[in-house]
């Protein structure tokens, strides 16, 4: 119910995934970074990690630029818990080794709203990945973002576009 409030029933009723569907039902705080990021901004970035964790924050993301995935890899160290969201389908999903256990272990979930025929990635389904990201997250960090990116715009017309 709460998925389909906020991303539209049509999308919602797509959406299928693995592991801790609870999860969904907590404050998800969104993470987006772009693909290239400054060092400095990078160790920032990891040094907070550490907090949300403690804190108890779930952490959604697509998890696929450097930074993102820096994140969760740090963030399923210390067992925190992840929404990561997928631009394919879960057709060809094998969840790598270091996500076996957050899924067994009900710290991770893995989610997308793509249909089973989308195979690969693409610019469309990765921004596609990135609105239901923003749409679920009740809170958003984006310690890097690309100036005229398309991760830049998304995020501008977020902004103007959905109360947080």
């Amino acid at each position: 119910p709460l998925c389909a409030q906020r991303v539209g029933i049509e999308s919602a009723s797509r959406i299928v995934g693995a592991g801790a569907t609870a999860l969904l039902a907590e404050p998800l705080l969104g993470f987006i970074a772009s693909r290239e990021c400054p060092g400095h901004v990078l160790l920032e970035t990891l040094d907070r990690v550490p907090e949300w964790v403690k804190a108890g924050r779930v952490i959604i993301s697509g998890f696929h630029s450097p930074l993102e995935q820096q994140v969760l890899r740090s963030t399923l160290r210390r067992k925190g818990r992840v929404v990561k969201v997928l631009a394919r389908s879960m057709t060809d999903y094998r969840p790598v080794p270091e996500e076996r256990e957050p899924l067994a272990a009900g710290q991770l979930l893995v989610i997308t709203a793509c249909l089973p025929e989308v195979r690969r990635t693409t610019r469309a389904t990765a921004l596609e990945r990135n609105r239901l990201v923003l749409a679920l997250a009740s809170e958003i960090i984006a310690p890097h973002v690309s100036p005229s990116s398309p991760l830049a715009a998304l995020l501008e017309h977020s902004a103007l576009t959905a109360p947080r």
